[in-house]
């Protein structure tokens, strides 16, 4: 959906949820923002033996909101709350700058 600017002379491409068309390609395109590096870096320090880890800036790049998936033989005979306490565990200092988690565990299939 295409709204006109008569001002900027332009058309401003924009998503339902208001973000610019051309942010949401670049976002597309680059590699990971440097929170979902710094997240994903910490989880594979205290996960080591995670066959899987995806950390995704929810937050539209803020950094104030993440989602997590991460799989890892870890997890093997816990219940879901204790994966997640184990995560929020290795995040501890990280999550002090952030609004929102989305966790998401499992164990590797084999």
């Amino acid at each position: 959906m295409a709204a006109w600017s008569p001002a900027a002379g332009t058309p401003l491409l924009r998503l339902s949820h208001r973000l610019p068309l051309l942010y949401c390609v670049h976002r597309m395109f680059i590699s990971q923002t440097e929170g979902e590096l710094k997240v994903t870096q910490v989880l594979r320090e205290n996960f080591p033996r995670a066959t899987a880890i995806k950390v995704t800036d929810i937050s539209g790049g803020c950094g104030a909101m993440y989602e997590i998936k991460i799989e890892s033989e870890e997890f093997k005979e816990k219940r879901t709350v204790q994966q997640h306490q184990m995560v929020n565990q290795a995040l501890k200092e990280e999550i002090k700058g952030m609004h929102g988690l989305r966790i998401f565990t499992s164990v590797p299939k084999h």
